[in-house]
């Protein structure tokens, strides 16, 4: 599975959401609020939705429950 935006699932701020800056993506241009993607690092992979990304580039995502599977990326791929 492609990772599409590299984040260590584990961290958190005072938000309660996991974060990442804008520049770990493959394709920084597509990091907008409301896109879904696949997201993680290494063997840890969870599809998120990005809830917010400011203006010096931080990217808070909300995981979606289920698992990431081709059927579902594909799917989302087409949300996009």
């Amino acid at each position: 599975m492609k990772i599409e935006l590299f984040v260590d699932l584990n961290t958190e701020d005072e938000t309660g959401l996991p974060w990442t800056y804008a520049d770990q993506a493959e394709d920084p241009s597509v990091i907008v609020a409301g896109r879904r993607l696949v997201v993680g690092s290494g063997n840890a992979i969870a599809i998120a939705e990005i809830v917010d990304v400011t203006p010096d580039g931080l990217v808070h995502l909300r995981l979606l429950p289920g698992p990431v599977t081709a059927e579902r990326v594909a799917a989302i791929s087409t949300d996009a």
